[in-house]
């Protein structure tokens, strides 16, 4: 019987009570830690600080943070840090982070004052040691055998760049090609860019300058959610017709979530790790912003030795639901070494001087609030674009590129500026932007509803959005009964011509209360009656919550109901290819109606028109990251309902989340270089 199997003694922990599960769950914990520490026989100071250390590491991952300031935990007792890190590593549940992995203890105090839970200390210490490894390789050390760097020369690619990405549209530099190089050279490349910056185009290019040289590649593309995945394949399909035939039919076609990337065991681990890592030369990740870092360091985990990776994502949107905010943190500042800029240069047939240039104009225009702590542990400090080659490297080195320039509505756009405004916490730009156009007829509008639930005013509103989707589903419905097919695509394309996202789920003004409104009113429409005893209506779409390997469906895939040649309702799903399934109701995994979806819920995802419904007092689920997200999901307009007040301080409120992965990364590199 190990010594979490024993029955625990009553002991009094000191910690609040329980108020939601994540809580209840600390809780438990740290009565179960401080019990530990009991029966070691440590002082009754360090069972109790054991109990607090516990519960507030608990509680922390639940809210996203890796870790938690010891300084913190101190101060809420009122007590001294150094006094706290002496009981608890004396209490005989706290390490200090120099064990192995199976020798760690429940509770982790690192060198910096950080405490952690030891599966997330674990968890970054592994992903910095695999991301040392990669981006060395992006600093020149890729193996001989390499079957892409081999093709990558700067001269090489000097010559096949115009081949795929075209000749210069004027004098500035084209980081969409920078982008490339780096991704050709070095076997880990992180692309940070908003929405129409051309990751996607950037990632085609690659990928056809290599399948010219190599047919056999072995190419993966994957996602974090369903719809991620097959958003990122239909954009691949999309520009396809771009390339040669011969080239665009070697493109991958099919892309993966990552839990199928790296499969599921019969055991519940994933089948590809370490000691059995994935089978591809070239992996791309799209919406890496959404990654945690339990499923980052699986993923690193999982990365052949000669593996290339690239990590498509936006640093400004939402970070991931689980703990951790890996991709912002990795690509908070970018930074090259003289080498890496010589060769970009090179390959881009431009004197190097003006790279520089470039580069340390995109630095000194970054405003304060965009770096984050870590930024100058992992890219050197501001002034440091540039990191001499002959002094030690940046760990992150050559691996880095924002791409600023947006191709689809410009950031002198309404939506363009829009989004720069909340990316640099200034609301009332982003207010002065919204309320150009009060009555709504441009790109970008506001509108004033301060009430606990939406005025009738704003739902005709948005029932006007939705109202192309009722008469696609009055169409549709108009033609099977006269014995025809359901033809489902017309509604899939009306359905993400307009969408509503919210800040919450529950409340007037969440999720679950405006996907029963857009019901009603489509239905109404529609004239379409709900199903005898249940929610399912001809016209109801979907999105999967849970991924269900057997049926193909996962997190994120949208599906819409109509009856089928039986008459009864069967569920369609669409293809990255176009192509139509069918399932069952009664056999889908959990989903939920989607007139309406969380902002969490739409990354991934892109409208003609997106509504951004704030609920109508502040919540701590607000944030910058989170309207900056919603604005960004819009192609043509968008609008924001709630008062001015709850939207100027979300835009003010930036995510911070707890992480020690800077510092992780710089003892990887420390290590490797003993």
């Amino acid at each position: 019987m190990s010594t979490f199997d024993q029955p625990l003694p009553d002991v009094e922990v000191n910690v609040p009570a329980p108020a939601d599960f994540s809580t209840a769950l600390a809780e438990g914990f740290a009565r179960r830690v401080s019990a530990l520490a009991q029966r070691g026989r440590a002082p009754a100071d360090g069972v109790r600080w054991a109990a607090r250390a516990a519960f507030a590491a608990s509680r922390a991952t639940s809210e996203g943070h890796v870790c938690v300031s010891l300084d913190e935990l101190a101060q809420r007792y009122d007590a001294n840090a150094d006094d706290v890190r002496a009981a608890l590593l004396a209490s005989g549940v706290a390490s200090d982070g120099t064990e192995t992995a199976q020798a760690l203890r429940p509770l982790v105090v690192d060198g910096q004052g950080r405490l952690y839970l030891a599966r997330y200390y674990d968890y970054e210490r592994r992903l910095a040691q695999s991301l040392v490894g990669h981006a060395g390789a992006s600093r020149g050390e890729a193996q001989q055998d390499d079957p892409v760097s081999r093709v990558a020369s700067p001269h090489a690619l000097r010559e096949r760049l115009p081949r795929y990405f075209g000749e210069p549209r004027d004098d500035e530099i084209d980081w969409q090609r920078v982008a490339a190089v780096m991704a050709l050279s070095g076997r880990l490349t992180i692309v940070s860019g908003g929405p129409g910056t051309g990751k996607t185009t950037t990632v085609v290019g690659v990928l056809a300058c290599l399948l010219d040289t190599r047919a056999d590649l072995r190419i993966a593309l994957a996602a974090p959610t369903g719809k991620a995945a097959q958003r990122m394949q239909e954009a691949l399909l999309a520009r396809a017709g771009s390339l040669p035939p011969e080239l665009a039919a070697r493109l991958p076609q099919t892309s993966f979530t990552l839990h199928r990337l790296l499969g599921t065991g019969p055991d519940g681990r994933f089948r590809h790790h370490r000691d059995n890592p994935l089978p591809y030369d070239v992996i791309v990740i799209d919406e890496a912003s959404m990654i945690d870092v339990a499923m980052a360091t699986h993923l690193f985990d999982a990365l052949a030795q000669e593996t290339h990776l690239v990590m498509l994502g936006d640093k400004d949107q939402l970070a991931a639901v689980e703990a951790g905010a890996v991709f912002a943190e990795l690509s908070a500042q970018p930074a090259f070494s003289d080498e890496g800029v010589g060769a970009i240069a090179t390959a881009l047939g431009i004197d190097p001087s003006r790279l520089r240039a470039a580069l340390s104009s995109a630095r000194s225009d970054t405003s304060p609030n965009d770096a984050p702590p870590f930024a100058d542990d992992l890219f050197g400090a501001p002034s440091e674009a540039i990191i001499d080659a002959r002094s030690q490297p940046a760990p992150l080195a050559n691996c880095v590129v924002w791409l600023e320039r947006n191709y689809r509505f410009g950031l002198e756009s309404a939506i363009g500026r829009l989004s720069v405004a909340i990316r640099r916490g200034d609301a009332q730009a982003a207010l002065d932007v919204l309320e150009t156009d009060p009555a709504g007829h441009c790109a970008a509008a506001f509108h004033v509803d301060t009430d606990a639930a939406p005025s009738e005013r704003t739902i005709q509103r948005l029932a006007a959005g939705i109202a192309p989707y009722a008469d696609a589903l009055a169409a549709t419905l108009g033609e099977a009964a006269f014995g025809t097919a359901p033809q489902p695509l017309a509604l899939f394309d009306a359905l993400n011509r307009f969408r509503i996202l919210c800040a919450t789920r529950l409340g007037a003004r969440g999720v679950d209360q405006m996907n029963a409104a857009m019901a009603a009113q489509v239905r109404r429409a529609a004239r379409v009656p709900l199903t005898a005893g249940a929610q399912w209506f001809a016209g109801r779409p979907i999105m999967v919550t849970r991924n269900d390997y057997a049926l193909a469906l996962f997190n994120g895939d949208i599906g819409i109901a109509l009856p089928g040649a039986d008459g009864s309702l069967r569920v369609y799903f669409r293809g990255a290819d176009g192509s139509l399934r069918a399932v069952s109701p009664a056999a889908l995994p959990p989903h939920d109606t989607a007139f309406a979806l969380t902002v969490h819920k739409s990354q991934g995802s892109e409208f003609d028109h997106a509504v951004l419904m704030l609920p109508s007092t502040f919540s701590r689920v607000l944030s910058r990251e989170l309207v900056y997200t919603a604005i960004t999901r819009a192609r043509e307009r968008v609008e924001v309902v709630g008062s001015r007040a709850v939207l100027m301080r979300a835009i003010a409120t930036p995510t911070q989340r707890d992480s020690g992965l800077a510092a992780r990364i710089a003892e990887a590199a420390q290590e490797g270089d003993c």
